[in-house]
C-alpha cells in the first residue's frame, strides 16, 4: 500500500495539525466583511485556532417585547478551503440565538448570514422571549433554515429544544431551573401536550423529556418551532396558575398520558397471556400457524431493538391533585452569564490567544 493511503487511512493526514493564521491569510479573510463596515476583533480572535471574531453591532430593541440584541460575527477556518460562519445574537436578558453556515467563500457566507434578519430568530409567546438557532443548508436564495436549538426561560425555568440530531430520531427536550432551592415539577408536564410528547425524567439538576419530530426540511424545523411555541405558551399559561388547577383542567389529558405510559407494559402483559394460551392450542405440525409460532419471538425482538425510541416498561403513577397551593420552583439564583459563542471548541480550554501575539 502507498504510504500516503497508509497514513490516510491510520489518520494522521485527517488529522494533522493546521498552522496558525498568517497576516496575509488574516487580512485576505476580513477584506469582504471590511468592505460591509464589519471591523475585526483582533484581541478576541485566535490565530493558532484559525478562528476570527469581528466588532460587536447592536441592534435596536426588535418589538414591544424584545428588547435591544447585541451581534457578533465568528469566522472559523479549520483547514484549506473549508470555512463557517456564526452569528450570535444575545438579548439582554442573556437569551442568546445562532446562525451558521458552512462553505468555502467567506464573502457568499456573508451574503447568506445577511439575507435573514435578526429578528427572524426571535418571537413572544404568553409575553416570553423564544431564540431559535439554525444553520443554513442548500444553495437557494434565501437557503433553507434548519432549527438546531429552541430556547426560552419561563419562570425561572430554562428550557432548551436541542434539535440538532440524527433525522427521523426523536429531539431532546431539556428544562433546566434557574434557582438556589428546591425545585418540583410533574412529570407529565408537556406530555399533557399531546402523543408526541413523553415524560420528563428528573436527572441530576433538571428534567429531561423527547419529542418526536417527522418529515423532512424544512418542514421538520416549521414543526419543531410550532412546538417548542406550544410548549412555552402551555408552560407559561400553567406555571402562572396554582398546581391544582393545572389537575382540573387537564384531568383527563393527564390520565391519556398515563394510559400511553402503560401501553407497553400491557403489551409485554398480553404477549404473554397469549403465549400461555396458545400452549394449549393443539396445531398440526405442517400448518402455517406453527411456523408463524415459532418465528414469532425472534421477529419480535428484532422488532424491539429496532425501534428509534424505545418505550420503558413501568407501571405509571397515577395522576393526583396538588396539595401545594403554589408551585414550588424554587427561590431566585444569582443572575447567570450569557449563553457562549458556539465555535465548537473545547469551553474548558484556556483563553484564547489574541491574533495580536506573534507567535514564538
Amino acid at each position: 500500500m502507498p504510504d500516503h493511503l497508509a497514513a490516510y487511512f491510520a489518520g494522521s493526514s485527517r488529522d494533522a495539525a493546521v498552522h496558525p493564521l498568517t497576516h496575509h491569510e488574516i487580512l485576505s479573510l476580513i477584506a469582504p466583511f471590511t468592505r460591509r463596515g464589519r471591523q475585526a476583533d483582533l484581541e478576541a480572535s485566535n490565530r493558532s485556532e484559525r478562528r476570527l471574531c469581528f466588532k460587536p453591532v447592536e441592534h435596536g430593541a426588535f418589538s414591544a417585547t424584545i428588547g435591544a440584541a447585541q451581534e457578533v460575527l465568528t469566522l472559523e477556518n479549520p483547514r484549506g478551503k473549508q470555512f463557517r460562519l456564526i452569528r450570535t445574537l444575545t438579548l439582554d436578558n442573556g437569551l442568546a440565538a445562532t446562525l451558521q453556515v458552512e462553505g468555502d467563500d467567506p464573502d457568499v457566507l456573508l451574503t447568506k448570514i445577511e439575507s435573514i434578519a435578526p429578528q427572524r430568530q426571535f418571537r413572544t409567546i404568553e409575553g416570553v422571549a423564544v431564540a431559535f438557532s439554525y444553520q443554513l443548508t442548500g444553495s437557494d436564495t434565501p437557503p433553507t433554515l434548519e432549527l438546531t436549538r429552541g430556547a426560552a426561560t419561563v419562570a425561572g425555568i430554562h428550557v432548551v429544544l436541542k434539535a440538532d440530531t440524527v433525522k427521523g430520531y426523536p429531539v431532546a427536550i431539556e428544562l433546566t431551573p434557574d434557582s438556589a432551592g428546591p425545585v418540583e415539577l410533574p412529570d407529565d408536564l408537556l406530555a399533557v401536550i399531546g402523543w408526541g410528547w413523553s415524560p420528563l425524567r428528573k436527572s441530576r439538576g433538571s428534567w429531561n423529556g423527547t419529542l418526536k419530530a417527522r418529515g423532512r426540511e424544512p418542514q421538520r424545523s416549521h414543526q419543531l418551532e410550532l412546538k417548542m411555541e406550544k410548549a412555552v405558551g402551555h408552560m407559561a399559561r400553567t406555571l402562572a396558575q396554582p398546581p391544582s388547577q393545572f389537575h382540573e383542567t387537564l384531568r383527563r389529558a393527564r390520565w391519556a398520558v398515563t394510559f400511553r405510559r402503560g401501553i407497553p407494559l400491557l403489551f409485554f402483559i398480553g404477549l404473554m397471556a397469549l403465549a400461555g394460551g396458545l400452549t394449549m392450542v393443539e396445531m398440526p405440525q405442517d400448518s402455517i400457524w406453527n411456523l408463524l409460532l415459532m418465528g414469532a419471538p425472534p421477529l419480535l425482538l428484532f422488532a424491539a431493538f429496532s425501534m428509534r425510541d424505545t418505550p420503558p416498561l413501568e407501571i405509571p403513577p397515577l395522576p393526583r391533585r396538588f396539595k401545594t397551593d403554589a408551585w414550588q420552583l424554587g427561590s431566585p439564583a444569582p443572575a447567570m452569564a450569557a449563553v457562549p459563542v458556539a465555535t465548537g471548541r473545547d469551553p474548558t480550554s484556556p483563553a484564547s490567544t489574541p491574533v495580536s501575539e506573534r507567535d514564538a
